[in-house]
C-alpha cells in the first residue's frame, strides 16, 4: 500500500531547522530547513517592508530535509519568512502558529502568519555596569523626607501630608481635573541618606522617576528641564547624590519625558507663571514651533487628550537642539552632572530619528551610557502610528522595560497560564530580541504604572470602589499567600536573563491598587523584615554569581506547574526550578542530570540531581557539578 500522507515541519528554535538561532546581524547568513514527505513545488517566501522574494529549497544530506541558505539584507529591520508547497494535488502554506510567537509551526491553506528574523547592527555592546547590575526604582516624593526638607519650597496650591504614612490622594474638581497635588516631601538628599540601605540590597543602578521642576507630584508634566524641582532639592543636591552614588558604584538613570511638556512650563506657559513668553502666549515665542496647535492657542495636540501635557514637535530642529544636540542640551547637561543613562518615557511617541539622535549625543558624552525605552509589548516588532519601530536596530535603545516578563509570570503564579505557555512567551522574546537587548531587559515586577505586586499576588478584588481601594489591605491569609508567591516571583526575577529592577517598597511589603495607591511612601520603621531579609539574600545571589548575569538561557519542559530553566557559561551551570502549586510537591527528573550532584545556592546543601524535589510554592537554585556538556543556543 502506498502511503500518501503528507508531513511538513519547521521549528525556528531548533538548530535542526534554523542556524543560527534568533536575531541576526544585518548582512549575515542564515540556513533554513524543513522536514517534509510527499510534497512538491516547495518554496520559501521572504519579505521585508519593501521587497518580497521566493527561494527554491534543495535536498539536504539528511533524508526528507530540504534547505536554503540566505544572505540577509544590509539594513536593520525584520525579515519575515514562510513556506509554500503542494501535496496530493492541493496547495498549502506553512508558518508560525496563530499567536505569532515562533517555534513549532503549522500547515495552512491560506496566507500563514510568518516567522520573524530581527536584523540589527551589532557594533555596540551594553556595558557591564548595566547588564551585570541590579536596579532600584524610586518615585522621589515618596521615598524619604531628607534633612533638607523645607516647607517653603512648596507652591501655595500644594497639599503637604503632615503624616508620612498617610494614603496618597487625588483632589479632583468637577471636571475631574486635579485641583491640588498632594506631596509627602521626599527629597534627593533623602535618597542620598539611604544609599547604604540600597547597597544592603546589592543595588548598583538607581532609576529615578522625573526630578525636574513641575507642578505635579509625578513630574511627567515637565516645567523646566534644566532645573531640579525645588521640592526635591537643588543642582547641588543632585550632584551630591551622584557623587555619593559613584562612591558606592551605583549609576543613576534619569527619566526623560520628551514627547510632551507641562502646560504650566517655561516653554508653553499657559498660566503666565514664567516671565518669558511661552508658546501659548505668543506666536513669536521661540517655543511656539515646539508644539502643534490646531486652533491657536486653546486647541492643541496633547498626550492622550490631557491638555495639561501638550505634545512636542520632536522633529523640529530647535527642539532637538535643546534636548540633545547643543553642547549644553538637556541630555548632555545632566550627564555632565552625574547621570549615566536615561529611561525614555512613552518611547512609542518618539520618532525613531529622534531616539537615534538622542542616543548619538549620549554616546558622545559617555560611551558607557545606557538608553532604556518604555515599551509594553514585544519591542522588536512594535508598530506605532502605523510604522514598524526600529528600537533594536543597534542605533536606538539598549534595553526596554520588560512588561511581557511581568505579565507572563504573574499569570503563571496565579494559575492563568501554564509553564509551557510561559516558556513559549519567553522563548519568543529570546528569539526576537538581539542578545544584548534580551540580556539587558529591565525585568520589573512592580512599577509606578501598575498595582503593587503583593496586591496582585494576593488576588485583591480589583473592582472595588476607589474609596475602598484607598484603605484596602490584604487579609492575613491573603498576605501570607501573596508573600510566598512574591518570593517565587522575585527569585525568578533574580535568576532570569536581564537586569532585575526592584520598585521601592516592594521588598518590604508595600501594598496598593493603581495610581495613586501604588505610589505610597516607603514605610520606614514598619518594614516586613522577613521579606527584606529575603530580598537581601536573593540580590546577593544575583550579585555573586556571574552565570546569573550573563549566562545562556535554556528552558526545559517540566509540566504545567513547574517552570525550569538552566543558566550556563564557560565555567558554571545553574539549574533553576520553581513550583507554583500551593499544595502539590513536584519532582523533576532529567536524564541530562543523572548521577550529577549540585549545591543549593540558597541553603548551601549538597543535593542529588537524579530526582529533585520541589515543595509547594517553593524553588531550588542549584549549581550543578560534574555535568555533561550540553549544546546550548
Amino acid at each position: 500500500m502506498v502511503n500518501n500522507a503528507m508531513d511538513f515541519r519547521h521549528h525556528s528554535w531548533d538548530k535542526a531547522f534554523r542556524i543560527p538561532f534568533g536575531a541576526l546581524p544585518m548582512g549575515s547568513t542564515v540556513t533554513l530547513k524543513v522536514c517534509a514527505t510527499n510534497i512538491y513545488h516547495l518554496r520559501l517566501r521572504t519579505y521585508t517592508s519593501d521587497q518580497e522574494q521566493w527561494h527554491i529549497m534543495i535536498a539536504s544530506e539528511e533524508p526528507n530535509y530540504w534547505e536554503t541558505t540566505l544572505t540577509l539584507p544590509e539594513a536593520a529591520g525584520i525579515l519575515w519568512y514562510d513556506f509554500s508547497f503542494e501535496s496530493n494535488g492541493r496547495a498549502y502554506t506553512y508558518g508560525t502558529q496563530s499567536d505569532h510567537l515562533g517555534g513549532e509551526g503549522q500547515i495552512y491553506e491560506s496566507s500563514p502568519p510568518s516567522y520573524q528574523i530581527t536584523l540589527y547592527d551589532p557594533k555596540r555592546k551594553s556595558p557591564k555596569w548595566y547588564t551585570q547590575g541590579i536596579m532600584y526604582q524610586i518615585f522621589p516624593d515618596r521615598f524619604n523626607r531628607g534633612s533638607d526638607f523645607n516647607i517653603d519650597n512648596f507652591s501655595p496650591n500644594a497639599l503637604l501630608h503632615p503624616n508620612w504614612n498617610d494614603s496618597p490622594h487625588y483632589f479632583r474638581g468637577v471636571d475631574d481635573k486635579i485641583d491640588y497635588w498632594d506631596f509627602f516631601g521626599g527629597t534627593l538628599t533623602g535618597i542620598t541618606e539611604k544609599l547604604d540601605y540600597l547597597k544592603s540590597l546589592n543595588v548598583t543602578i538607581l532609576y529615578l522617576n522625573p526630578i525636574f521642576k513641575s507642578p505635579s507630584n509625578h513630574r511627567y508634566d515637565t516645567g523646566d528641564y534644566m532645573t531640579i524641582d525645588p521640592v526635591l532639592g537643588t543642582l547641588e543636591s543632585f550632584m551630591t547624590l551622584a557623587t555619593e552614588c559613584k562612591k558606592r558604584n551605583i549609576a543613576i538613570i534619569l527619566d526623560g519625558v520628551f514627547s510632551h511638556t507641562g502646560d504650566d512650563s517655561l516653554y508653553f506657559n499657559r498660566f503666565g507663571n514664567y516671565p518669558e513668553s511661552g508658546a501659548f502666549q505668543s506666536l513669536e515665542s521661540p517655543y511656539y514651533p515646539w508644539y502643534n496647535f490646531i486652533q491657536y492657542p486653546h486647541k492643541y495636540s496633547c498626550w492622550w487628550g490631557v491638555d495639561a501635557m501638550p505634545n512636542t514637535n520632536e522633529m523640529h530642529p530647535a527642539f532637538q537642539d535643546f534636548i540633545f544636540k547643543n553642547k549644553n542640551s538637556v541630555i548632555r547637561y545632566w550627564m555632565n552632572a552625574g547621570a549615566s543613562g536615561w529611561r525614555l518615557d512613552v518611547a512609542d511617541e518618539l520618532p525613531d530619528p529622534f531616539i537615534t539622535g538622542l542616543k548619538e549625543a549620549m554616546l558622545e558624552q559617555n560611551q558607557e551610557s545606557i538608553l532604556i525605552g518604555e515599551v509594553w509589548e514585544d519591542a522588536s516588532r512594535k508598530i506605532a502610528y502605523d510604522e514598524l519601530r526600529t528600537y533594536f536596530s543597534g542605533h536606538e535603545l539598549d534595553a526596554v522595560m520588560n512588561y511581557p516578563f511581568r505579565e507572563a509570570f504573574i499569570d503563571f503564579l496565579l494559575g492563568q497560564k501554564s509553564a509551557p505557555q510561559i516558556q513559549r512567551l519567553m522563548m519568543s522574546l529570546y528569539e526576537h530580541y538581539p542578545k544584548e537587548q534580551f540580556m539587558g531587559n529591565m525585568n520589573l515586577i512592580g512599577s509606578h504604572d501598575r498595582r503593587r505586586i503583593l496586591t496582585v499576588l494576593g488576588e485583591a478584588d480589583e473592582y472595588l470602589k476607589d474609596t475602598e481601594r484607598e484603605h484596602f489591605r490584604l487579609s492575613e491569609s491573603q498576605y501570607k499567600l501573596a508573600k510566598k508567591r512574591l518570593k517565587l516571583l522575585s527569585l525568578i526575577q533574580m535568576t532570569f536573563p536581564g537586569v532585575p529592577c526592584i520598585y521601592y517598597g516592594d521588598e518590604v511589603g508595600v501594598q496598593g491598587f493603581q495610581d495613586p495607591y501604588n505610589r505610597r511612601t516607603y514605610p520606614w520603621g514598619n518594614e516586613d523584615n522577613e521579606l527584606l531579609d529575603w530580598y537581601r539574600q536573593i540580590t546577593e545571589l544575583h550579585a555573586k554569581n556571574s552565570v546569573l548575569q550573563r549566562g545562556s538561557w535554556q528552558p526545559y519542559e517540566a509540566g504545567d506547574d513547574l517552570f525550569v530553566f538552566e543558566r550556563a557559561d564557560n565555567h558554571d551551570t545553574c539549574l533553576c526550578l520553581f513550583n507554583r502549586n500551593s499544595k502539590a510537591i513536584h519532582l523533576y527528573e532529567d536524564p541530562r542530570y543523572i548521577r550529577c550532584i549540585g549545591i543549593d545556592l540558597l541553603t548551601n546543601a549538597t543535593v542529588s540531581l537524579d530526582t529533585i524535589v520541589i515543595e509547594p510554592l517553593s524553588y531550588a537554585i542549584i549549581a550543578v557539578k560534574n555535568k555533561k556538556e550540553l549544546t546550548l543556543m
